[in-house]
């Protein structure tokens, strides 16, 4: 972009953005598909609960839908948008990885609200929405942490399904339980790959965050049909 000066000079306008080093050309941009495509989802499926179930699991639901947007949305906006101070970018990156727990937690709580037991159900969100608060104050308050601590957070949070399995498998359609073991699966390899910042982590177009970002929208997708089925199944 130009400007003219008085005496007739050209002046070149020069818009600073903050330095985040070399960074594959895509990065970023499959989240912000999916951001557009999980606010369609999720307002269909929301609109459903809320015609077909009851009050509570409506809500339940609408968390979850809340969730799914909000984990794209923000990550779309911390990689896609040209953030010009430090201090933007960091924010933006600690609010990213924030938004993973907490997504997890939205998740297990349609799961949990409308398949388990009160009791129990009542136990298992309040584990995984600790978890989420916790890992929401480790960004926060202790920047400098371990690279690997992050991944293992997420993974713990997504398996503490395991001892819910029998009570799901009684209670949803068998189904929504493999749905969740596969979503979970490419969830891990996902965390994984960002952990060991492998395979590419060099490469130019696709690299291991690509890898990440790519298995985390497979895993959304898989566990969105899941709870599809759960809140028909249900309705």
């Amino acid at each position: 972009m130009t400007a003219q000066s008085r005496s007739g000079e050209q002046i070149r306008v020069t818009h600073w953005i903050a330095d985040r080093g070399e960074r594959p050309l895509i990065r970023g941009w499959a989240h912000l598909f999916a951001a557009q495509a999980a606010t369609i989802a999720a307002t269909v499926l929301i609109t459903f609960s809320w015609m077909t179930l009851t009050w509570l699991e409506a809500l339940s639901v609408t968390i979850y839908g809340a969730g799914l947007i909000a984990l794209f949305s923000v990550s779309a906006t911390y990689h896609r948008f040209p953030w010009r101070t430090q201090r933007g970018v960091e924010a933006w990156r600690r609010a990213d990885h924030a938004m993973i727990a907490v997504f997890i937690a939205s998740t297990y709580t349609p799961m949990c609200v409308i398949a388990l037991p009160p009791r129990m159900a009542a136990w298992t969100l309040a584990i995984a929405w600790v978890g989420a608060l916790g890992n929401l104050a480790l960004k926060l308050f202790w920047s400098g942490h371990p690279r690997w601590l992050s991944p293992i957070i997420y993974v713990g949070l997504g398996w503490i399904i395991i001892p819910l399995i029998p009570y799901l498998w009684n209670n949803a359609n068998p189904a929504v339980l493999w749905l969740l073991f596969v979503g979970g699966v490419a969830y891990t390899v996902g965390a994984a790959i960002y952990g060991f910042k492998w395979p590419g982590r060099e490469a130019r177009y696709y690299g291991y965050h690509e890898h990440f970002h790519t298995l985390t929208i497979v895993a959304a997708i898989v566990h969105l049909i899941a709870v599809w089925i759960l809140v028909v199944s249900a309705g």
